[in-house]
């Protein structure tokens, strides 16, 4: 069997050392649902990983305009650790902050050392286009979002940190076929006709992560990162050269109930259900 990836390193903005993971939008809403005729929304995913190894859950809450104010993932670790990552979103103006705090409750991490806040302004589409990040050990890094007919193309990122500024390009998605894209860690992808309704993001690059394996997923699942694929994808191809299987049902709306997603040899699974409520 072709080895499996999991990443050891992650960034302050998705879930750091988490080795587990825990339609057209022209007008961003949030949680996935946010183009202009959409009838549901995303309230919650729980993915349950494959032999056991952790099941986690993220949840969406609203603010009275429809968008993303808080994205909660609870985290059960297969150590026996839980803990929980808080992404609280407040709205001003062409400016958006995110408050980011990780391993709530955790007994293994230490809570009070992982925290950021960063200040995102706005395009006239509501995709943010600048982004500035205070860390808690006093760092600071500068971002800058990169669009392509309103998908996320790139990422600039400029840190400063032991008197230096370093910059970097990340985020590398690229442009397949109108509204289908390749995701920076996809070397292949195969897309459905299923029309994408919830607007989800996938970067999937192992048997467990669908947020924990990219930067800015917060951005991404609050539609605030450019349009999510029309399509949902079939078939992955990752950059270690696994393939990975997408299996939907959908419920009466066309909206996705459950995915089932399996490697290319069939040893490992991971199934993700949805939970929605009506707009």
């Amino acid at each position: 069997m072709k080895a499996k990836s999991l990443l050891a390193m992650l960034t302050a903005m998705a879930l750091s050392a988490n080795f587990v993971s825990c339609s057209d939008d022209d007008e961003p809403g949030g949680g996935g649902s946010g183009s202009g005729d959409a009838t549901k929304r995303l309230v919650k995913i729980f993915v349950q990983s494959p032999e056991g190894d952790a099941n986690n859950e993220v949840v969406f809450q609203y603010d009275n305009e429809g968008r993303v104010s808080e994205m909660a993932v609870n985290c059960d670790h297969h150590s026996g650790d839980s803990w929980t990552d808080t992404y609280a979103y407040s709205y001003n103006g062409n400016e958006v902050t995110v408050n980011v705090s990780i391993y709530e409750g955790s007994s293994d991490y230490d809570f009070e050392e992982n925290f950021s806040t960063i200040t995102y302004t706005l395009n006239s589409k509501s995709y943010v286009e600048t982004g500035s990040e205070i860390e808690s050990n006093g760092g600071e890094n500068q971002y800058i979002f990169h669009y392509t007919d309103d998908y996320l193309t790139g990422v600039t990122e400029v840190e400063e940190y032991d008197g230096r500024t370093h910059t970097h390009e990340t985020e590398k998605n690229q442009i397949v076929s109108d509204g289908q894209i390749l995701p920076y860690d996809w070397d292949a992808v195969e897309y459905t006709d299923i029309p994408n309704k919830a607007n989800f993001f996938f970067h999937y690059s192992n048997e467990v992560d669908i947020f924990d394996t990219y930067e800015f997923f917060e951005l991404y699942w609050a539609n605030l990162a450019g349009k999510a694929p029309k399509y949902l994808p079939k078939k992955v191809t990752d950059r270690l050269e696994c393939d990975w299987n997408f299996d939907y049902k959908l419920d009466d709306d066309g909206y996705v109930k459950q995915i089932s997603i399996t490697d290319g040899e069939g040893g490992f699974n991971t199934t993700i259900t949805c939970t929605y409520e009506e707009l």
